[in-house]
């Protein structure tokens, strides 16, 4: 389990005696400009190594509670918790430091930097949150060689194929030993050998304790969570596990 979700993991007992959420989203609203509600009292908790498929159709709120969830954006009602911190304490710059230490990123897009080679996609993350200079190259080798991409350490951004890019966003997203996994749509773009390694890849995170959350329109990736979880009209159904509510 990463040091994040152990410090999660310490702060009180969850449900049935369970870990305590990793991430504990309680009647979130967001209002856009001009009275647009992308979402009505959306509820989620998510535990230490649980894997959650987020579903719903076109502008149901999914990217939305995504970027609330990943610190990118704020609220404008409800509490959200996020690896034991009440996110409405902290400062824009708090929540900076929250977001790149406990929240990795995976999106459909890639995000990879052509012109870079895949060790130093990887370590920009590193660099953002001031990780040791000479414990760098270390982390980011291994990484690499976690998610098969050894052989192209040294290779440019550009050069990789899809399911190589998406390999390599996963690395990024994975190198800081966050306590969330965030993924938009990773699977996407891949052909199903492509997307069964991707969420292979979320399997060995889950397992190391980290909460994989993913918004997917894919059966099979909807069937490979352990919770799916439906925004329909911006509110959430199955969002808690308390209660008895899956």
């Amino acid at each position: 389990m990463t040091d994040l979700a152990l410090a999660a993991s310490a702060t009180e007992p969850g449900p049935a005696g369970g870990l305590p959420p990793v991430i504990d989203a309680r009647g979130i609203e967001k209002v856009f400009a001009g009275g647009i509600v992308a979402l009505r009292g959306a509820d989620l908790t998510v535990t230490p190594g649980e894997r959650v498929a987020i579903w719903g159709e076109s502008g149901a709120g999914k990217s939305t509670l995504l970027n609330i969830l990943g610190l990118l954006d704020d609220p404008t009602a409800g509490t959200y918790t996020l690896a034991g911190q009440d996110t409405r304490r902290l400062s824009a710059r708090g929540k900076d430091r929250l977001r790149a230490q406990a929240v990795g990123f995976v999106f459909q897009a890639y995000h990879v930097l052509g012109h870079r080679t895949v060790a130093q996609n990887v370590n920009l993350k590193l660099s953002t949150i001031a990780a040791p200079r000479q414990h760098r190259a270390t982390a980011v080798s291994a990484v690499i060689d976690a998610v098969g991409l050894s052989h192209r350490e040294h290779a440019a951004g550009a050069t990789l194929s899809g399911g190589e890019k998406q390999r390599l966003a996963i690395a990024r997203a994975i190198v800081s030993q966050p306590a969330v996994l965030l993924a938009d749509e990773p699977t996407g773009n891949l052909d199903h050998a492509n997307a069964a390694g991707v969420l292979d890849l979320f399997d060995t995170q889950a397992r190391a304790g980290v909460a994989v959350v993913v918004i997917t329109h894919d059966e099979r990736t909807a069937a490979w969570a352990d919770r799916v979880v439906e925004l329909h009209d911006g509110s959430t159904h199955g969002g808690s596990t308390q209660g008895g509510v899956a």
